[in-house]
């Protein structure tokens, strides 16, 4: 039996209150939604301070890693943009910041693959750190383990 909503007293006032409450949650008045976004501000810009203070490619590593991880999962609201990596332009050039940025994506790109070997024991973890060291040379022990950590999480 189908029942209009309109007609009836109680379904019409639930549709109100769940509209409502949709106004509610999109306006960004859901303190948890407000909770999120502050911490990802709060993150957005512990990255940028740890990338001005960085060396170039751990620099490029840090802003590529976190809009890597941005795009993977999206804002809740309207959160913080993802980091443009001209906040790097005061101490390097376009073209150091390029190929910076290209070697921070080809060592993120091989991240699910130690995450793999990693997980299955394929391979030790100092194993697994000195073959990224190999393939990817000049990044800090911190964005090795970092690639190793995101594999994980993405392998898991």
């Amino acid at each position: 039996m189908l029942v209009n909503a309109s007609a009836h007293p109680l379904l019409y006032g639930h549709h109100r209150r769940i509209e409502a409450f949709s106004l509610w949650v999109r306006r960004g008045q859901d303190p948890m939604i407000d909770d999120v976004e502050q911490l990802r501000t709060a993150a957005r810009a512990k990255v940028v301070t740890e990338a001005r203070n960085a060396k170039l490619l751990d620099a490029a590593f840090a802003i590529v890693s976190h809009n890597s991880s941005y795009q993977r999962f999206g804002r809740l609201g309207e959160g913080p943009l993802p980091i443009a990596l001209h906040v790097l332009r005061d101490r390097f050039s376009e073209v150091q910041i390029d190929e910076a940025r290209r070697r921070a994506r080809a060592l993120l790109q091989d991240a699910f693959q130690v995450g793999e070997d990693a997980l299955a024991h394929r391979f030790s973890h100092p194993e697994i750190v000195d073959k990224l060291r190999q393939r990817h040379p000049g990044f800090s022990d911190k964005c090795y383990q970092d690639t190793i950590r995101q594999g994980c999480f993405l392998a898991r």
